[in-house]
């Protein structure tokens, strides 16, 4: 299956809605570990869905609405039935409104200022077909996000710390890291120099609440190496 600009960006969106499911869902994971291009669009749909969600009122129809409408219909009272109709003359509208938001987010997608000096990776394990992690920065915002894709949960007790590995010198910690939901940690200047230098960051296994030295004190679970987007 060619990678398309045009399926990169319907597939990213889908995967990020959670409509892409089973073979498919697992084969895009493939790509976004693969491809700086695929992890960008996702990246991009993330933030995007996520900002415009908490710009959306809700607001429910009044419940004489519904009436009216079957009633028109002809249709009778049983709850299955109206709910099978709710759907059917929800669904048209959805899908209209769904296509014009995937629009006018492509457009605002070229709009976007490209960011040569962004790095990206993934946190990869042998024996896992999917990435643990995906990793983007981005100098604008001076953020480190790590997203969660095939990372499970650390032992009881224990928690997943990430370090930054410079050329030379102790381990930078940013921060203790879950399986649930994207991680952002904002970058310092000296980070982002030491994180620019390396491009190496370190997992490891450390006590509930991270390590109580400033240092790894649990094994390297990972290492990951970061890359030019």
């Amino acid at each position: 299956m060619k990678k398309t600009p045009e399926r990169i960006e319907r597939l990213a969106a889908e995967y990020v809605l959670g409509a892409l499911q089973g073979r498919a869902r697992q084969r895009f994971e493939r790509w976004m570990m693969e491809s700086v291009r695929v992890r960008q669009e996702v990246w991009y749909w993330e933030e995007t869905l996520g900002k415009l969600a908490s710009q959306v009122p809700k607001k429910e129809p009044p419940a004489s609405a519904w009436t009216a409408i079957e009633r028109r219909l002809g249709m009778a009272e049983s709850p299955a039935m109206k709910t099978n109709a709710r759907l059917r003359l929800w669904w048209p509208a959805w899908s209209s409104l769904a296509t014009a938001a995937a629009l006018v987010m492509a457009i605002m997608l070229l709009q976007q200022p490209s960011d040569s000096s962004a790095l990206s990776g993934a946190v990869v394990q042998s024996n896992v077909d999917s990435p643990l992690w995906l990793i983007s920065e981005s100098p604008t915002e001076r953020r480190l996000r790590l997203r969660p894709v095939a990372a499970e949960s650390a032992q009881a007790g224990k928690d997943y710390e990430l370090w930054i590995v410079p050329d030379a010198g102790a381990p930078l910690s940013l921060g203790v890291i879950s399986v649930e939901g994207v991680y952002q940690v904002e970058l310092s200047d000296r980070d982002r120099e030491i994180l620019g230098e390396s491009r190496t960051l370190a997992i490891s296994l450390e006590p509930r609440g991270g390590s109580p030295t400033g240092a790894p004190t649990g094994p390297i679970l990972h290492v990951a190496t970061l890359y030019d987007m």
